[in-house]
């Protein structure tokens, strides 16, 4: 471990003006906040980087990297 720095913050881009606040359209819901990996089983750090995301921003989360 390196000693001197401190640990990096998560900080996200404010949210889309597209993207839906408050009340989900009538009809749909998700159960709870999900992840889709495009590219096959993500390593476990991507998928703690996921959770992480997924706690700031609940929703559907659509990930294209490849690890």
């Amino acid at each position: 471990m390196q000693q001197g720095r401190e640990p990096m913050a998560l900080q996200l881009p404010p949210p889309d003006p597209h993207e839906p606040s408050g009340l989900p359209s009538p009809g749909f819901a998700l159960p709870a906040p999900m992840v889709v990996h495009v590219r096959g089983r993500p390593s476990a750090r991507t998928e703690r980087l996921c959770d992480a995301i997924l706690d700031l921003r609940p929703g559907a989360l659509i990930v294209l990297a490849s690890d």
